[in-house]
């Protein structure tokens, strides 16, 4: 059938944007628009020959439900800041261009929805490391709390989940402070969803990374693609 040579060709054109988006992103954080209208327009094509060699409204249905839901969960997540406008318009190239999959494990089909979930997830894969990082730190009896004994425990916790207090901040590439200063104190600063963050003024300052989210979609997607849902195995192993 068409449907198994097109299969291959349009998860190629969504890896090939996601993989180039992602060195882009990784290196200076910025991905051009025109990878997206290629890929785009690439994938709009060819699901729309893969319509044409099997039709069916329901499948249809299920087609448009899949991107406008994709989509416009994307690009909400963009407005409300939780990501960049380049994230958004990889979900929107992958649900244009595999708007449906069925893996082996799925809470539903909706490829371009389970790769947002999934890269949303494998992004949260650094929380830990943070902890072990600061913790190590700790106990080999650095004082990375100074300057900071006034705040409460649980922010602390949560410093130690969002970042790391470095001695050459202001060094360090697409870092971003993690506290603030009032009235001559320092504390911790969560504003870690704005896009607009501050720069690094001084070298020792706990500090937290602009993760490059695209490369977590972009793992998300293969995942996706291969296994399936991780929510989805979450679940079978919780249930």
């Amino acid at each position: 059938m068409l449907e198994d040579v097109l299969m291959p060709i349009r998860i190629g054109v969504v890896m090939a944007g996601l993989f180039y988006a992602s060195y882009k992103d990784w290196v200076s954080r910025e991905v051009d628009d025109w990878v997206w209208v290629i890929c785009g327009v690439a994938g709009a094509v060819l699901t729309g020959l893969d319509m044409a060699s099997w039709w069916s409204l329901d499948r249809l249905i299920q087609i448009l439900i899949s991107i406008v839901l994709s989509v416009g969960l994307a690009f909400a997540f963009y407005f409300f800041g939780f990501y960049g406008g380049a994230d958004a318009k990889a979900i929107a190239v992958i649900s244009v261009a595999l708007p449906v999959h069925s893996p082996p494990f799925k809470i539903h089909p909706f490829t371009g929805l389970a790769s947002l979930s999934n890269g949303l997830l494998f992004s949260l894969f650094i929380l830990p490391l943070f902890l072990t990082w600061n913790l190590i730190a700790l106990a080999r009896g650095e004082r990375i709390f100074e300057g900071f004994e006034h705040e409460r425990g649980i922010r602390k916790l949560a410093a130690m989940l969002f970042g790391i207090r470095s001695r050459n901040a202001r060094r360090r590439r697409f870092w971003f402070p993690l506290e603030t200063e009032r009235d001559g104190r320092r504390y911790f600063s969560f504003n870690i969803l704005g896009l607009e963050l501050e720069e690094i003024q001084r070298d020792d300052c706990w500090i937290t990374p602009g993760l490059p989210l695209l490369i977590s979609i972009t793992a998300g997607f293969i995942f996706y693609i291969l296994v399936g849902d991780v929510l989805a195995l979450i679940l079978q192993v919780v249930l």
